[in-house]
């Protein structure tokens, strides 16, 4: 007979958790996730995203892109914000599980091809897109893929993020490179970043206090 004190746990733990971060949390602190480490225990993974039945925020560092297509069919559909990179290798956003719920994909560091990024800025669900550089001479690939943005309906934002020894050098140069292209102003958003997180310069911990600050938001 059970008292009103009784505790009733879930028989699935992994069904309660929202967010999820998967691999390094910096890119200078020692760990065993360098990017495409044959340390990446894609079998766990695995298991471990198949029973996290109502996850929302999803991250996916530094796996590398032989290995990330061995994950993609076991996304939780629930996922609506979902973060990868840098090089993530193919993302072929009709096969994603997630693609009816998502909602807010970042992408650091990868080049994708014009289908890829036309499928995303034209897909029936994606509202922000985020293509992130941790170096200035890079972002000219989000720049040379601009023009399907005009025909996209359901896109709110395609921010292009440039990392910076400062935020301010990191402007000029998204202002310099703008200035060499038309696209649509009012949805493409220039974001300049400090690539430096507690004094060092960090990539991957600004991207991750990007993140966590994104899921305090949901």
């Amino acid at each position: 007979m059970e008292g009103p004190d009784d505790v009733h746990l879930d028989p699935n733990p992994a069904s309660l958790v929202r967010n999820l971060w998967l691999g390094p949390t910096s890119s200078i602190d020692q760990n065993d996730l360098d990017y495409g480490s044959n340390a990446w225990p894609i079998t766990l993974i695995h298991q471990i995203l198949t029973r996290c039945t109502a996850l929302r925020a999803l991250a996916v560092v530094c796996i590398g892109q032989a290995r990330w297509y061995r994950l993609t069919g076991v996304i939780p559909a629930s996922v609506t914000s979902l973060w990868l990179g840098p090089v993530h290798g193919e993302l072929d956003y009709k096969h994603l599980p997630c693609a009816p719920n998502l909602r807010y994909l970042t992408s650091l560091d990868t080049f994708m091809l014009d289908t890829e990024v036309r499928d995303l800025v034209l897909s029936p669900s994606i509202a922000v897109l985020r293509r992130v550089y941790s170096s200035a001479d890079r972002v000219t690939l989000a720049f040379d893929q601009l023009e399907c943005v005009q025909r996209a309906t359901v896109l709110e934002r395609l921010d292009i993020v440039c990392c910076g020894e400062t935020e301010e050098e990191a402007k000029g140069v998204l202002e310099e490179t703008a200035n060499r292209y038309e696209f649509d102003r009012d949805r493409v958003a220039l974001v300049p970043v400090s690539s430096y997180c507690d004094g060092r310069r960090d990539v991957i911990a600004v991207l991750f206090g990007d993140w966590a600050a994104h899921v305090r938001r949901l």
